[in-house]
């Protein structure tokens, strides 16, 4: 049972984190229909939960993985997570790069949205007396 979960808790991290980032740096580049405001907030809110999950997750499971593997006795998986903590800087540098090469920042940037512009209702009248312009 501890070999499964100590697997299942490598494999998380091998291919979920790579994942989360991954989705995370696409929807950050994409450029969504977002009729209002608030659609437009709600993207941008999903997107950084999903870098900033796969950010944590990624110093959070090698670590756990190595303190689980050393209490349980696994010298195999030990090893396996020792090389996961290469990984993750790894990975760390790949989101720092795709970071340094952003028009604007990774997380906490909001998508412009794409709600037209209201119509005018009412005429303010040009400086010099005349009246409004087309009447």
């Amino acid at each position: 049972m501890k070999r499964l979960g100590l697997g299942g808790l490598f494999f998380t991290w091998l291919y979920g984190v790579p994942f989360l980032l991954l989705v995370g740096l696409i929807r950050r580049t994409s450029t969504p229909y977002t009729p209002t405001h608030d659609a437009a907030r709600a993207f941008g809110a999903t997107t950084d939960a999903l870098l900033t999950a796969g950010l944590v997750l990624n110093a959070v499971l090698p670590l756990a993985g190595l303190l689980l593997a050393g209490w349980a006795g696994e010298q195999g998986w030990r090893r396996h997570f020792g090389w996961a903590f290469g990984g993750m800087a790894l990975l760390y540098l790949a989101v720092a790069l795709a970071g340094s090469m952003a028009t604007s920042t990774l997380v906490g940037h909001t998508p412009a949205d794409q709600e037209p512009e209201p119509p005018v209702g009412h005429c303010v009248p040009i400086s010099g007396g005349r009246g409004c312009p087309g009447g």
